[in-house]
């Protein structure tokens, strides 16, 4: 789940509920939590690495998702190879080129602060020697245990190591948390038939107990687990913590594990957030970590990796909203990583070599983010993160209580700077300027600490370029009480920006629905506000991430007696698909 959400504390503007589980605050102080001092430096990491690798690898398909034809509910589709076909992979396992140690020197020449390794996806295919399956990678061909090669390496670099392990298990036979004879099923969400108390079938239990026994194998053969990644989240109601008896199986965890910290995708809050396939936004008062693919896929892609400019700008971007960044990628099937791959995360290394002083060990803010980039702080220390100021002029508010000394560049000159009444006034010459991610270093009279941070004005969801491209024109055809975009060819569509010109009278209640024939519509969201930012996500590989495909976007007024609109402007964002 990318967000745990603790109901008396204030949510964003115009949050998606699918993004934020609920918790009553009797449910969240009743849970269980790393202490502060244990998340510390997890907080001072902000970089990890996230190897994903599998039967899938065999036919460089992304995950369980790319692979398995059976998925079962509340997942829902089928996969392109039959399930004996795929299972048979794993007599194909030989690894020739794998050399744990050199995945984690590469994770070390990345700057990468710690690793997290799959033990189990979707598949059910178990990475470790496991005594309650044979459907594991010592009984391939290979023959070793992976997951103790993967493990041991990091121990012996001081790497921090984390374990993934997804509840999901399409091979298991007592795998049933949702039993289709008990719930009406509308795609991955579900609801109880009358007279029916809960959705899980009745082998499910026996499946719980082998989820248990395994876990104990995760958690005590493996040494010091800094991490434990769950995947199998709420998605709006998708799976309950009773599924996985989640209390209770977090808290096991942290007894055989003292001082671990979990992720929230349990569907119990746990230690921090997990925004999926985009930047986070800014969020102090809880840890949160992006996962983004290094390519177009979790695991191995022949696709061309993200532009080393990309990878700076996600990087500092969930550094200023005070989040962690979880690259994912994966090796070849014979267990050696892509060589040009492995050069693109060795530049970005390079490039923490030089800039790391102002992303490792920050805090974001005091300035909350805003298009022009944003901040993070150290000690008196405040370091901006420029990467798009279209002029040579930055206006920031004034800080309460606390006065700028001086002003220079990362690595270089000093920067100009004045104090007026509106605020600060930095000079920042297009000469000194870096592509991706200028980093002006500002010293203070006094250290950042308890500094509620300051707003630096109105910022669009859509300014981040990264997770939700560019503006994409269309031709507006307007009817009385509607308005249909044609935008002339399927897009990959993330977001529509609707404001609304009303005089002396309450917004229209608008339905906005998208289609890629102009016949079939789905309803995306609702607009109730003059300005309205709609954040439009599609359900791939098991989570709901920004973009959709989409041709056709239609917006009609919703009252019962429905008036002519009155819309002053609609933005539509998205980027382009390669058919």
């Amino acid at each position: 789940m990318p967000y745990s959400h603790r109901n008396d504390f204030p949510l964003p503007a115009n949050p998606n509920p699918i993004f934020y589980q609920p918790f009553t605050p009797e449910e969240w102080c009743g849970s269980n939590f790393a202490t502060e001092q244990e998340l510390q430096w997890f907080r001072d990491a902000r970089y990890g690495m996230f190897i994903h690798f599998g039967l899938s690898t065999y036919k460089n398909q992304d995950l369980s998702w790319g692979v398995c034809h059976t998925r079962k509910a509340p997942d829902c589709g089928k996969g392109p190879y039959p399930d004996a076909e795929w299972q048979r992979w794993a007599q194909e396992f030989r690894l020739e080129q794998f050399d744990a140690r050199r995945w984690v020197e590469i994770a070390l020449k990345a700057g990468c602060k710690y690793l997290v390794l799959i033990a189990k996806h979707h598949d059910g295919f178990h990475m470790w020697d496991t005594d309650e399956s044979e459907f594991k990678i010592t009984r391939t061909p290979f023959g070793r245990d992976v997951l103790r090669e993967v493990s041991d390496a990091c121990h012996a670099a001081g790497l921090p190591f984390g374990i993934y392990y997804s509840q999901r298990d399409w091979y298991h036979p007592d795998y049933m948390p949702v039993d289709p004879d008990k719930v009406e099923l509308k795609g991955v969400h579900w609801t109880l038939k009358p007279g029916v108390t809960q959705p899980m079938g009745e082998c499910h239990q026996r499946y719980l107990a082998y989820q248990e026994k395994v876990v104990r194998e995760l958690c005590t053969r493996y040494g010091k687990i800094d991490i434990f990644w769950w995947d199998a989240a709420w998605w709006g109601n998708m799976f309950t913590a009773e599924m996985w008896d989640g209390e209770r199986i977090t808290r096991l965890i942290r007894e055989l594990q003292p001082g671990i910290i979990i992720n929230n995708r349990c569907s119990v809050p746990g230690d921090f957030d997990t925004p999926e396939g985009r930047l986070g936004t800014f969020q102090n008062w809880r840890p949160w970590e992006s996962c983004i693919c290094l390519t177009t896929s979790w695991s191995y892609s022949a696709t061309p990796p993200k532009s080393l400019e990309q990878l700076i700008r996600m990087l500092a971007s969930n550094a200023c909203g005070d989040g962690n960044l979880l690259l994912s990628w994966g090796p070849h099937w014979d267990g050696a990583f892509d060589e040009n791959e492995c050069q693109r995360l060795l530049e970005l290394g390079a490039w923490l070599e030089q800039n790391g002083t102002a992303i490792f060990g920050t805090r974001g803010g005091p300035w909350m983010p805003n298009t022009w980039g944003g901040s993070v702080h150290r000690g008196d220390a405040v370091y901006l993160h420029i990467t798009d100021l279209p002029g040579e002029i930055l206006e920031l508010p004034l800080l309460p209580r606390h006065t700028v000394l001086s002003a220079r560049l990362l690595h270089g000159e000093s920067i100009a700077f004045t104090k007026t009444e509106a605020g600060l006034r930095f000079v920042i010459p297009r000469a000194l300027r870096c592509v991706a991610d200028t980093i002006v270093e500002l010293r203070l009279d006094r250290p950042v600490q308890d500094l509620e941070p300051v707003s630096t004005g109105v910022q669009s969801l859509f300014s981040d370029s990264t997770t939700y491209g560019q503006r994409v024109t269309g031709v507006m055809k307007e009817q009385p009480c509607s308005v249909e975009i044609d935008l002339g060819a399927e897009h990959d569509v993330t977001g529509v920006s609707i404001e609304q010109v009303v005089s002396g009278k309450k917004c229209a209640e608008l339905v906005v629905q998208v289609s890629r024939d102009g016949k079939d519509c789905e309803e995306v969201g609702r607009a109730t506000n003059l300005l309205v930012e709609l954040a439009i996500n599609g359900y791939q590989a098991g989570a709901w991430i920004p973009g959709r495909r989409v041709r056709y976007l239609k917006i009609e007024n919703d009252q019962p007696e429905p008036a002519a609109l009155a819309i002053g402007q609609v933005a539509v964002y998205g980027r382009d698909i390669v058919n």
